[in-house]
């Protein structure tokens, strides 16, 4: 009988593990900035447009940051588009969101004088014995009326499980953390682009 009792043991811990490595955890951020973000950007007048490929609302990964983790998938992009809306939303005074691809006549049309493009680089899950910690890379293009490109540069926005989960919430919370400390670098390095003109006088980004 004991004998029994340690296959059936054995068999549960298999069959559950087997579970586990079918269906994973979805990660889903809640998607909205922190009361704290908009007191950290102020709007500048600047009429801008903002572009996000459509595989870029789609982007998720599944790094799990170990081999010993549970399958992981983070839902990155269905929270990265809203949360960047929102956020140029308190960048600029006149911003636009452009559904379709942008193109020189429209942005004439319509007075804009930047165009902004951006792409997710990277997605870490960095998983230690201490907790986790998630770092989301970008890169933002700044375009003209002409669609002539200006500046290029990269983002990374990070958040760590120990200081987070202080709050109430878990991966969800962390993930939503590591999008709304990218969506800021990016909003911060964009608008201090734009008002001393850094483009200027350097080549071809």
């Amino acid at each position: 009988m004991p004998a029994l009792r340690g296959l059936f043991l054995l068999s549960s811990v298999l069959f559950f593990a087997g579970c586990v490595r079918l269906f994973g955890w979805d990660i889903h951020s809640p998607g909205i900035l922190s009361e704290s973000f908009a007191k950290q950007i102020s709007p500048i007048h600047e009429r801008v447009a903002l572009y996000l490929p459509p595989d870029i609302l789609k982007f998720e990964s599944t790094d799990r940051g170990s081999q010993f983790a549970d399958p992981q998938t983070f839902h990155v992009g269905e929270a990265f588009g809203p949360m960047l809306l929102e956020g140029f939303q308190d960048g600029f005074q006149e911003f636009i969101f452009m559904e379709k691809e942008p193109t020189p006549e429209i942005l004439k049309r319509y007075s804009i004088s930047y165009l902004v493009l951006i792409r997710i680089k990277e997605f870490k899950n960095h998983v230690t014995m201490k907790g986790q910690a998630l770092s989301l890379m970008t890169e933002t293009l700044l375009l003209d009326s002409d669609m002539k490109v200006l500046a290029r540069y990269e983002s990374r926005g990070t958040s760590d499980a120990q200081s987070v989960f202080r709050k109430k919430g878990g991966p969800q919370v962390n993930l939503n953390a590591a999008i709304e400390r990218n969506v800021l670098a990016i909003l911060q390095y964009l608008q201090d682009m734009i008002q001393t003109q850094g483009w200027k006088g350097k080549g071809n980004p």
